[in-house]
């Protein structure tokens, strides 16, 4: 199966191909799988943006835009190998970078990975049987992960939910540890993530208000009601509660 659109050069091709409702796309695409693509509902897939794998699996609210001459790269080498598979969760942003599949790579939900990160997943030069070093393994990265600019997750490793990897690090080794923040090369543990107090989210939640009241006034926005209650936001007759998540209205 195959999507083109000529006018913007996009050239999608797959043996199962399976886009979502309101997909949007840039320009300069080229995405080739042997198997499945599948991209989920109300997803931008920006400029440059090349892709070649056994199977890509992309959930919904997938946001990919380059903010430079560069673009997004996911294959590279082994990515004609049966387990070169991608699979991302819902609500994830990238930017510019190399996701190398030689061998798998999962990305759970509402994961950011920030411009020039790379995902390596194999490494050798010289021969094994002259006792050099070889490696070819799956990366994984659990949910609520977002990944600080020119990052390299290196091969076999494995992140944690609710982390936070500083810019410039390198993952060597595995972080298992939930909800705390990483760094450094090799990354290793800086601090472990607090949440604040009741009192304090109130806090945050009125200077949050105040900030996007400030904001507003420098757009030519209709009028509107805004009011802070924890955990609930309240814009005219849109009701957010920021602690499940939820809205109504």
């Amino acid at each position: 199966m195959i999507f083109q659109d000529k006018d913007k050069n996009v050239h999608i091709e797959a043996e199962e191909l399976i886009l979502g409702n309101n997909l949007k796309y840039g320009r300069d695409i080229y995405i080739k799988v042997k198997g499945t693509f599948k991209i989920g509902d109300n997803s931008f897939i920006g400029d440059r943006f090349k892709a070649t794998a056994e199977e890509i699996i992309i959930g919904d609210y997938f946001f990919n835009v380059p903010t430079d001459s560069r673009g997004m790269f996911i294959g590279g080498g082994g990515s004609n190998f049966p387990y070169s598979k991608l699979k991302i969760g819902h609500r994830c942003v990238c930017h510019t970078g190399h996701i190398n599949l030689a061998s798998p790579v999962t990305i759970g939900d509402d994961v950011g990975l920030s411009h020039d990160v790379d995902i390596i997943t194999h490494g050798f030069w010289a021969s094994v049987l002259e006792g050099y070093p070889r490696s070819f393994k799956e990366v994984k990265i659990g949910n609520n992960v977002i990944i600080g600019w020119k990052t390299v997750i290196m091969t076999g490793t494995e992140i944690a939910d609710d982390t936070v990897i500083g810019s410039h690090s390198t993952v060597t080794k595995s972080l298992l540890e939930k909800k705390a923040i990483y760094a450094g090369t090799p990354a290793k543990l800086i601090k472990r993530i607090e949440e604040p107090s009741v009192a304090q989210k109130i806090s945050m939640l009125r200077d949050i208000v105040e900030d996007f009241n400030h904001l507003m006034s420098h757009y030519s926005v209709p009028k509107f009601y805004i009011e802070a209650n924890y955990p609930y936001i309240k814009i005219n007759n849109l009701t957010l509660d920021v602690k499940q998540l939820t809205y109504e209205g």
